[in-house]
C-alpha cells in the first residue's frame, strides 16, 4: 500500500512531462525501417548497439505514430516499474519494508532521474536498469534456491539488458562477485553454465562492432587523469547528491571530499552485503568514467547500490540519518522541479522551430542547401543540459516537416551563447554574402526562442 502511494506521488510529480515534445536525439528514432533486420543490425554511425530500444520504439511508432504523449508515457511507466524493482531488490538485501519503501521513494526523486524521464531519447538507460535489476534479482533468487528457472531468467534478462545498452556488461563482474560472496557451492561448471551465455553474446557483439563494422569500442579515448577525476566526482555526486552544492566546489577539493567519503565507507563496510553493494557501485562508476563524462542518465543505475548501501548501514531512527535522507530527497525534488523549466523550454523551442521552418520555407526543393545559424545545443548552460538540437536535426526536417535538402550546414555568427551548438564561425560579411546569393539562411533568435529567415 505504501509503495502504491510512492508510485502515485511520483506520477503526480512527473505527469507534466507527458506534455513535452520530442527533442534532440529523439528524432533519430523516427527513421522508416521497412525491414526488421534494419532494427537489429549494427549501425556504423552509432557508438551503441541497442536493438531492444529500436524494436520497442518501432512498435510505439506503429501504434502511436509521432504523438509525443505516448512516448513520454512509456518513459514514465518504465521509471515507475524501476521504482518497484528497486523496492524489491532492497527487500532482498534488507529485511525491512520501511527501508525498502524509503529506497524506492528516494530513487523515484533522485536528482539524475530528470534526464531519463524528461527525455525520451534516454530510454535506453531506463530499459537498461529494468532488465539489469530483473537479472540481478533472479541471480540472487537462484543462488538462494538453486532453481534452474531463476537461472534462465537471470541469463535472459542480462542478454536483453546488454542488447539495450552495452553498459549492462557491468552485471557480469557484479554477478560474479555476488556468486563468490554468497554462493554456498562454488562449482566452476555451474559458474560457467550461468555466465557463459551472456558473456558470449557480449563478446560476439564486441567482435562484430570492432572487426566487421569498424566501430570504436569507446565513445571517447580514455585518459588516466580524466577517468580518475570522473570517478572521484561521481562518488561525490552519488553520496552527496546535490548538484547545486557540488558544482560550486572547486575541482581541487573534490579529491578531499572523496577521501572523507572513503573514510566513512571503510568504517561502515563491515559485512559481505555492504561490500558487494560498494563494489557494484564502483564497477558501474568505473565503466561510465572510463568511456564518458559524468552524466545524469548514467548515475540512474549507479545510485541503486548506493542508496541500498546507505540504508543498510544507517539506522533510520537516528536524527543524523533522518537529516541525511531528507537532504537527499529534498535535493532531488528541488533539482528535478527546476529542471522541468528548461526541458519544457527545450520542448517549446523545438515546436517553434518546426512551425517557423514550415512558415518561412513552404516550398522545399531537394537541391537546396540550408544554412542554420546559432542553433542551440540546449536551453541552459549548465553541465546538466536540457538538450534541444544536440543531434537528430536532419531527421527532424526529413520526417517531421518532409524537408529533404541537398545539404544542411550549421554555422555560428554574431555572439552565440554558451549553449549554442559547436559549428564553424562565419563573420557578418560572409553571412550577408550567403544571403545575397539567395541561399536559404535561418538564424536562431534567442528572444523569439525560434528561427527567422534572413532575407536579401
Amino acid at each position: 500500500m505504501i509503495l502504491l502511494i510512492v508510485l502515485f506521488l511520483a506520477f503526480l510529480f512527473y505527469k507534466e512531462t507527458l506534455l513535452y515534445y520530442f527533442i534532440s536525439d529523439d528524432f533519430l528514432f523516427f527513421i522508416n525501417n521497412k525491414r526488421f533486420f534494419d532494427l537489429v543490425k549494427i549501425n556504423p554511425d552509432s557508438n551503441h548497439y541497442s536493438p531492444v530500444v529500436y524494436v520497442s520504439n518501432y512498435f510505439l511508432q506503429q501504434i502511436f505514430h509521432s504523438n509525443p504523449f505516448f512516448y513520454h508515457l512509456f518513459s514514465l511507466s518504465i521509471h515507475l516499474i524501476n521504482i518497484c524493482l528497486v523496492y524489491w531488490l532492497t527487500s532482498l538485501f534488507i529485511k525491512d519494508k520501511v527501508k525498502s519503501v524509503i529506497a524506492g521513494l528516494i530513487f523515484a526523486f533522485f536528482f539524475a532521474s530528470y534526464e531519463v524521464v524528461y527525455w525520451y531519447g534516454a530510454n535506453n538507460n531506463l530499459l537498461l536498469v529494468t532488465f539489469y535489476i530483473v537479472s540481478l534479482i533472479f541471480l540472487i533468487k537462484f543462488i538462494q534456491t538453486k532453481k534452474v528457472f531463476y537461472s534462465l531468467i537471470f541469463q535472459t534478462a542480462l542478454v536483453i539488458a546488454i542488447l539495450t545498452h552495452e553498459y549492462a556488461v557491468s552485471l557480469i563482474p557484479v554477478g560474479l562477485i555476488y556468486w563468490f560472496l554468497f554462493a554456498k557451492e562454488r562449482s566452476l561448471i555451474k559458474l560457467i553454465k550461468i555466465f557463459l551465455f551472456p558473456s558470449v553474446i557480449f563478446l560476439l557483439i564486441t567482435i562484430l562492432k570492432f572487426f566487421l563494422v569498424k566501430i570504436s569500442l569507446l565513445v571517447r579515448t580514455p585518459s588516466l587523469f580524466k577517468t580518475t577525476a570522473f570517478i572521484l566526482r561521481s562518488f561525490v555526486y552519488l553520496f552527496i547528491p546535490n548538484p547545486y552544492l557540488i558544482d560550486k566546489i572547486p575541482n581541487l577539493f573534490i579529491p578531499v571530499i572523496f577521501l572523507v567519503i572513503l573514510v566513512f565507507l571503510f568504517k561502515f563496510t563491515k559485512n559481505k552485503r555492504t561490500l558487494f553493494l560498494l563494489l557494484w557501485a564502483t564497477i558501474t562508476i568505473f565503466i561510465y568514467s572510463l568511456t564518458s563524462a559524468p552524466q545524469a542518465r548514467y548515475f540512474y543505475l549507479s545510485f541503486i547500490p548506493v542508496i541500498i548501501y546507505i540504508l543498510s548501514v544507517l539506522k533510520i531512527k537516528k536524527p543524523i540519518t533522518i537529516f541525511y535522507l531528507l537532504f537527499i530527497f529534498i535535493s532531488g525534488v528541488i533539482f528535478l522541479q527546476n529542471q522541468k523549466y528548461y526541458w519544457r523550454l527545450s520542448s517549446q523551442i523545438t515546436k517553434n522551430v518546426i512551425r517557423d521552418v514550415k512558415k518561412y520555407y513552404p516550398s522545399p526543393q531537394k537541391d537546396d542547401v540550408l544554412y542554420f545559424i546559432n542553433l542551440p545545443d540546449s536551453s541552459n548552460d549548465s553541465i546538466w543540459k536540457a538538450y534541444v538540437f544536440r543531434a537528430g536535426f536532419k531527421e527532424l526536417l526529413n520526417n517531421f516537416i518532409n524537408i529533404n535538402p541537398k545539404k544542411i550546414i550549421y554555422l555560428t555568427s554574431y555572439q552565440p551563447t554558451v549553449h549554442t551548438i559547436e559549428a564553424p564561425y562565419v563573420n557578418a560579411d560572409k553571412l550577408n554574402s550567403l544571403v545575397k546569393q539567395n541561399n536559404v539562411v535561418f538564424v536562431y533568435d534567442e528572444e523569439l526562442k525560434s528561427i527567422r529567415l534572413l532575407k536579401n
